[in-house]
């Protein structure tokens, strides 16, 4: 019973311990050149604890995956940021540009690229921690994973919905879990996928 109980501490204190690190390298890269790289290497934590190595030291490894995929990432992310601002703007201006009886049609289209859009740039962490690619290389896997499997990508939709629920109405739990519990059921609906792919196309997994 006493080895349950520290064992269910000790995995509550691995997710703690990651989320803290994740906030304190975002503000170390001053936010908008620290979200990306901390991001990547929450996901390559989480990759390591998925594979079973639950024993690697935390700091140290989150560190070296945060020097490593710093430039990287942020180029991933510069080109994100475009694509990001141009779906807003369409969407803002839609009421301004067209008529009320074409609106619902348009926003149809505009949610559901957005929605398109939204699981890519969620799924490039999981594949920024698996495979070594050139920038545009790792959103086409990323956006394929969409594609590849739609209820898949519908379940991980709905888990992004869901976990921006709790942050907004249930602030205290989401400060808890912070963004390493999101990470982990990511990595792992997507861990098995990697590994098909990897097999597939001949590609080592980092």
């Amino acid at each position: 019973m006493v080895q349950k109980v520290f064992a269910i501490a000790e995995f509550i204190y691995r997710f703690v311990a990651l989320n803290v690190l994740w906030v304190v390298f975002c503000l170390i890269g001053l936010g908008i050149f620290g979200i990306m790289p901390a991001t990547v290497a929450l996901f390559s934590v989480v990759r390591q604890w998925i594979k079973g190595e639950k024993d690697i030291a935390l700091f140290t490894s989150f560190f070296h995956f945060y020097k490593a995929e710093f430039v990287r990432s942020n180029l991933v992310g510069a080109v994100f940021v475009p694509v990001f601002y141009i779906l807003y703007v369409n969407v803002a201006f839609v009421s301004y540009f067209y008529s009320e009886s074409v609106q619902m049609y348009i926003y149809i289209v505009l949610i559901t690229i957005s929605c398109i859009v939204i699981m890519t740039f969620v799924n490039v962490f999981s594949v920024m921690a698996h495979f070594k690619f050139k920038t545009l290389e790792y959103i086409k896997v990323a956006a394929g994973l969409v594609f590849l499997n739609p209820i898949r990508a519908g379940f991980q939709l709905i888990w992004v919905v869901a976990y921006i629920f709790i942050a907004i109405f249930y602030p205290s739990l989401f400060i808890a879990i912070g963004i390493s519990v999101f990470a982990y059921i990511l990595m792992a609906i997507n861990y098995t996928v990697f590994q098909k792919y990897s097999l597939a196309k001949g590609v080592k997994m980092q």
